[in-house]
């Protein structure tokens, strides 16, 4: 019989909800608290293979800003001090990652799951770590488009459906958004060929991973809770035609003035294609250009613009977010296009709300 607790299971890339767990030198350990939030954390559910391996891991996670968590059911006996100890008498946190047994939870900076390690190392765990830490460097920022990048938005194999099913699909050919609600052809502003993501089970399937990681991002980084989304599509910058999307705003007509944050999220990966990038020339040079999985989310109101495929094709899925707030404005506009027929109607009707999604904030375990 199939677990039904499955669905609700951690995996690499989703966000994790707030730990709290007994100390074993008593007190509680909360993963939130300002102490231990913005580290990397490594939680090694297994006391033996912990202890032994927990030498080797000192220096190098404290070199990466890494804390260690030896997991268990029950305190140590004797009392030992030399190790943060936390009690878990049920196996929650084991049971949240579909795990048994010695494994290693390790969880990145900004709080989500990066890797699950069964019968660890020492040596293992310090490469996940290692590698997590050298993702990114101390560089000296003075400007930057107020943007919100998310790695492992989905999966890699979701990117791979979503890329089969543009290949499959009837393509629109650069449409941009008018006056009148209609998307109109105009290849001077955008050459890019979209499939819209019109098959409900997969759309379902993406509409969940925007619940587990997308949407709790952006209510930790803008204050915002998503509700709607809108417009799913596949679409194909091909540098055979050139590849671009000239600058623009989202949100200028009467049919897109509810939007309130674009999502642009890359399949394929970086090394397919030259060129492609995002760019905000409101705020400087910088080009933007997520990982295959990864997402690039920003408001709608910020003038954006794709830089000009160079080589290969970059695939990408493009939507729109909105928050209740929008979401009267939003349903207004679909009964007001009278001629709302086809294709477009199916979307609308995919258009699902997406508000009952994780609360990161009740603890997990």
């Amino acid at each position: 019989m199939a677990d039904p607790t499955a669905s609700l299971r951690l995996t690499v890339g989703d966000p994790v909800p707030r730990i709290a767990l007994p100390l074993a030198a008593g007190g509680l350990f909360d993963s939130w608290d300002q102490a231990h939030a913005g580290r990397i954390q490594v939680y090694w559910l297994d006391r033996a293979s912990a202890r032994a391996a927990a030498p080797a891991l000192s220096g190098p996670l404290a070199a990466c800003e890494a804390g260690l968590r030896i997991v268990a059911p029950a305190p140590p006996e004797p009392a030992d001090a030399s190790f943060s100890w936390l009690v878990d008498k049920p196996g929650d946190l084991g049971r949240a990652v579909g795990a048994d047994g010695a494994v290693a939870i390790v969880i990145d900076a900004g709080g989500v799951l990066a890797a699950i390690v069964r019968e660890p190392t020492a040596e293992q765990v310090i490469a996940i770590v290692a590698g997590l830490h050298r993702a990114t460097e101390p560089v000296t920022v003075q400007a930057q488009a107020p943007v919100l990048l998310i790695d492992h938005a989905i999966d890699a194999a979701l990117c791979a459906t979503l890329i089969e099913h543009w290949g499959r699909g009837d393509k629109l050919a650069d449409g941009v958004a008018s006056a009148a609600g209609a998307s109109q052809a105009d290849a001077d502003t955008k050459r890019r060929h979209d499939v819209p993501v019109d098959d409900k089970q997969l759309f379902g399937v993406l509409r969940n991973g925007l619940v587990r990681r997308v949407v709790p991002a952006i209510l930790r980084a803008f204050q915002t809770r998503i509700v709607q989304v809108e417009l799913p599509r596949v679409g194909c910058y091909d540098s055979d035609s050139g590849g671009w999307f000239r600058r623009h705003r989202d949100n200028t007509t009467p049919f897109t003035a509810h939007r309130q944050f674009a999502l642009s999220l890359n399949l394929n990966p970086a090394e397919e294609y030259e060129g492609g990038e995002v760019r905000f020339p409101e705020f400087g040079r910088q080009l933007y250009k997520p990982p295959a999985g990864g997402a690039l989310v920003f408001s709608c109101s910020l003038l954006h613009e794709v830089i000009p495929l160079r080589r290969g094709r970059r695939f990408g899925l493009f939507t729109f977010l909105h928050d209740e707030s929008r979401d009267a404005q939003y349903r207004r506009m679909l009964a007001d296009q009278k001629g709302l027929t086809g294709i477009r109607m199916r979307l609308a009707a995919l258009s699902v709300p997406l508000a009952h999604g994780w609360d990161l904030a009740a603890p997990l375990v």
